[in-house]
């Protein structure tokens, strides 16, 4: 039996073979989650424009294979290959960059929270600008600091 990390590990190799024709696409994470015999493997993905249905499906489909042949996850399992949506907390670099232009509320490691628009990004830190009635805030926010990140979705 192969442990939950483990299995995490090589699913993220082998889906990062699969999209290396694709240079747009990138993993935002591989989870395992649930008992022996009951697990869901859940591979979340995104593009630098976003992700169709269909590239997903294609994933899912190589993946499958691989998966069967490799008998990498003990009994029975579930696989959702999907985008990771605006309700999965941001978790990389490039995913920060592809949201510049759209609000985000950040909880901090310290407890408080930030809001505002994400105006820039580099390797260590963030800017947003927080808009108020009558003045405007800008947050520099290391991305060590960060315990989460989430997209707000506007419906203006």
């Amino acid at each position: 039996m192969v442990a939950g990390r483990k299995i995490e590990e090589e699913v993220h190799q082998m889906v990062e073979e699969i999209i290396s024709d694709d240079p747009s696409l990138f993993i935002v994470k591989v989870i395992l989650k649930g008992n022996q015999g009951n697990q869901k493997l859940i591979v979340l993905l995104d593009g630098d424009e976003g992700i169709t249905i269909d590239k997903c499906s294609k994933v899912s489909r190589r993946l499958s294979e691989w998966l069967e042949e490799q008998d990498l996850v003990d009994g029975k399992y579930f696989l959702e290959v999907s985008s990771a949506g605006l309700d999965f907390p941001l978790q990389s670099i490039r995913q920060y960059r592809k949201n510049i232009g759209r609000s985000l509320k950040i909880d901090l490691e310290n407890g408080e929270s930030v809001t505002g628009e994400l105006k820039e990004v580099n390797e260590d830190q963030i800017k947003l600008e927080e808009k108020l009635k009558k003045e405007v805030l800008n947050h520099e926010v290391k991305v060590s600091d960060i315990k989460k990140s989430m997209v707000l979705v506007s419906f203006k």
